[in-house]
């Protein structure tokens, strides 16, 4: 009896975004900038929560700039 050997191969799924950037805040939260591939479009979002940040607006998750990577890259202070 013989089995016919079969090569398998996965495809790696496209990564949809690509880490550019971590940033600590004076408050202690840290963001996080990611590139879009697919969109060329720059995602700034609060990663983690710093343990004594008191800014009611700063939630894990939450999206704090949206746009073009070049707007981004001189205004890194507006994500306080």
């Amino acid at each position: 009896m013989s089995v016919a050997s079969m090569a398998v191969t996965r495809a790696r799924p496209a990564r949809l975004f690509e880490l550019e950037a971590l940033e600590g805040l004076p408050c202690g939260c840290v963001t996080v900038t990611y590139r879009a591939r697919s969109w060329d479009l720059a995602v700034v979002s609060l990663e983690a929560k710093g343990p004594h940040c008191t800014l009611a607006g700063h939630t894990v998750g939450e999206i704090l700039q949206l746009g073009d990577p070049a707007e981004l890259d001189g205004d890194e202070d507006d994500t306080q």
